[in-house]
C-alpha cells in the first residue's frame, strides 16, 4: 500500500505476472460488468460519470470464454461502493462481491472453497472509492486492487476564524 497527497493505492490481491490495468481517479461509478467462466473472473468493465457524461472503461480481461455475464447497475448518484470483497487462488481472482451503501451484489465467479484466500477492501460510508487497478493474464483477471481518497468532500466544511475572518478548513465526520 502506498500513499500520495490525494489517494491511497491499495495493493492488488492475486497474481502479479499479467498485464497491468489502472482506473485511478474514476470514483463516480454507475455500472460494473462482470463475466466469469465458472472458475475465475474473466473480465471487468466499468461505467463512470465524468463531467456529467457516462464513460465506459476499457474491457479488462476477456469475455469471449465466459459462461456468465452480469451487469451491476448502481442507483447513481445516491448509491456508491463501500466494500469490495472476494476470493483468489492459484494466481487468479475467483470471486468478487460489490457492496454499496444500499446493498450487496454477488458473489460472482466460482463457488468459494476452503482453499481460497479471501480479501476485503472496506471503504466505509464516506464515498472514499477512487478507482480500480489490477492485472489480467490469459483469459482471466489475475488481480484486483483499489484507490481510496484520503479526504472526501463530506469531510470538509469551511469555517471562519473569529480573529482574522479568514476561511479555514475543518475536518468532520459524515453522519449516517
Amino acid at each position: 500500500m502506498s500513499v500520495n497527497m490525494n489517494v491511497i493505492k491499495v495493493s492488488p490481491v492475486g497474481g502479479r505476472s499479467g498485464t497491468v490495468w489502472d482506473e485511478k481517479g474514476k470514483s463516480e461509478i454507475a455500472k460494473i460488468f462482470v463475466s466469469d467462466n465458472g472458475q475465475s473472473i474473466c473480465s471487468l468493465q466499468f461505467v463512470y460519470v465524468e463531467t456529467d457524461h457516462f464513460v465506459s472503461s476499457n474491457l479488462h480481461g476477456t469475455a469471449e470464454l465466459s459462461k456468465n455475464f452480469t451487469t451491476v447497475s448502481l442507483d447513481y448518484p445516491s448509491e456508491f461502493l463501500t466494500l469490495i470483497s472476494g476470493t483468489f487462488s492459484a494466481g487468479y481472482l475467483r470471486t468478487i462481491t460489490f457492496s454499496t451503501n444500499k446493498g450487496s451484489y454477488g458473489p460472482y465467479g466460482k463457488n468459494p472453497s476452503q482453499y481460497m484466500d479471501q480479501f476485503n477492501f472496506q471503504m466505509g460510508n464516506d464515498r472514499m472509492f477512487a478507482g480500480f487497478r489490477g492485472t489480467k493474464y490469459g483469459n482471466s483477471i489475475e488481480s484486483i486492487g483499489i484507490y481510496v481518497k484520503t479526504i472526501t468532500s463530506s469531510m470538509i466544511a469551511p469555517r471562519c476564524s473569529r480573529i482574522t475572518n479568514t476561511p479555514q478548513v475543518m475536518i468532520k465526520r459524515e453522519e449516517d
